[in-house]
């Protein structure tokens, strides 16, 4: 198919398209659409149901306008209560007073952060809808920028992977291809002309999505995408991809034995050999200077842990306690949305033992946003993931249990505070 740089999914621009390209991407939107339109007409709660699970209809919800740039810091803090669902009103740390900052400076990236807070926050049509106006705004200022001097800036940098991360939750395979293809291009395009010059977030951004390719539910972390930062942090980001590519293949080889039962000797060549060279990488990719490169180490060697025990759960809750002790310190907190699909904390809370301080703190980041999202109308908030584990052998079923789990509302923590929009 001919490829264009720097296109993405409206129709703004659309007359320099080839027809091909034109009429498949007429076709994805409208196809998208009413595939959309059906799933939310057959999976909403009816108003009974509903009003078991939240007072107030989210129907009568104000929706927030996106916060004007330069200096808004009202609307600023809207959004940020908005995004972080719980109320929260002000960064924690130097790097997210930054990154807040930034989101402030930037009309691309307000829109980005607007399109997949909106989109996430209810099933709700009026909701839906706006989502979309939210998204073909982001999507017309980032090619405006596109085509100017300032398509390398951090703030595009920023509302590029934020769209591609919104893709990723709304299931948008289409999209998220066009993005990350954009968000690749101007990578390169910036390190021509200014080499090493992404900034620390962008780079961490990645590298926390390390672990969930693993599980082939990437939200930015892609191969082209990869390459292009391969000089990043002493080349370490590398060597972290070619082992969660090589954990992925040990993954496929360990459920292929489940399911044919291999003989000692291949068990030992396929299986048993390679899996101690993988313990040994991970081990020596830990790092005191790099947070999240530590926490993807630390992450990798659970899996490898959990795809083929072999230590007792009190090493394994330990090992999770210093996995929730490197992320606990990340200088930017992520948002519910990316707690909740984020397979490090997932890691950590089937590694942990119940009741350990360790299983608490994965847990309650996890349940947290999966009850916001329950008592705002969202019947299966985990449906996304749980529709791609189908089967309950090794570790997918410790994945399924455990989100079985978050779904039980007797279990996830009660959120006290009443659900009104910002």
């Amino acid at each position: 198919m001919e490829s264009a740089e720097f296109t993405f999914l409206n129709t703004t621009g659309a007359s320099g398209l080839s027809k091909p390209i034109l009429k498949q991407m007429r076709a994805h939107v409208t196809k998208t659409n009413f595939a959309k339109r059906r799933q939310r007409i057959g999976s909403t709660p009816t108003s009974q149901s509903r009003r078991k699970l939240n007072r107030k209809s989210n129907t009568d919800l104000a929706i927030p306008r996106a916060p004007s740039p330069y200096g808004d810091k009202n609307s600023l803090l809207r959004l940020q209560q908005f995004v972080y669902l719980e109320g929260r009103h002000a960064p924690e740390t130097p790097s997210e007073a930054a990154w807040f900052d930034l989101i402030a400076s930037d009309p691309a990236l307000v829109e980005a952060s607007m399109a997949v807070a909106v989109q996430q926050w209810s099933p709700d049509i009026s909701w839906q809808c706006r989502a979309h106006d939210h998204i073909d705004k982001a999507v017309s200022l980032i090619k405006e920028r596109i085509t100017s001097t300032t398509s390398r800036t951090d703030g595009i940098l920023g509302a590029i992977i934020t769209m591609a991360l919104g893709a990723a939750l709304a299931n948008d395979k289409f999209a998220w291809n066009i993005h990350i293809n954009g968000l690749t291009h101007i990578i390169r395009d910036r390190e021509s002309r200014l080499p090493n010059s992404l900034p620390a977030w962008f780079v961490d951004f990645v590298v926390r999505d390390s672990i969930n390719s693993i599980f082939d539910f990437p939200r930015t972390w892609h191969p082209t995408v990869l390459n292009a930062l391969s000089g990043y942090r002493d080349r370490r980001v590398s060597k972290l991809a070619a082992l969660c590519d090589d954990v992925a293949h040990l993954r496929a080889v360990i459920d292929s034995h489940h399911e044919h039962a291999f003989d000692t000797e291949l068990v030992a060549r396929e299986i048993e050999v390679p899996l101690d060279r993988l313990h040994h990488e991970a081990r020596a990719l830990r790092t005191s200077n790099d947070l999240h490169l530590d926490a993807a180490a630390r992450a990798a060697e659970l899996v490898l842990h959990l795809l083929w025990p072999s230590r007792s759960g009190a090493y394994l809750t330990l090992l999770a306690g210093e996995l929730r002790d490197v992320m606990d310190r990340f200088p930017i907190k992520g948002c519910p949305y990316m707690h909740m699909t984020c397979f490090q904390f997932m890691i950590g809370a089937i590694s942990a033992d119940k009741g350990s301080p360790a299983r608490t703190w994965f847990m309650e980041r996890l349940s947290s946003a999966v009850r916001w999202m329950q008592v705002r109308g969202w019947p299966e908030p985990l449906k996304l993931l749980q529709e791609r584990f189908l089967s309950d052998n090794g570790l997918n079923g410790r994945f399924r249990e455990l989100w079985r789990e978050l779904s039980n509302p007797e279990v996830v923590p009660e959120i006290q505070s009443s659900v009104s929009g910002p």
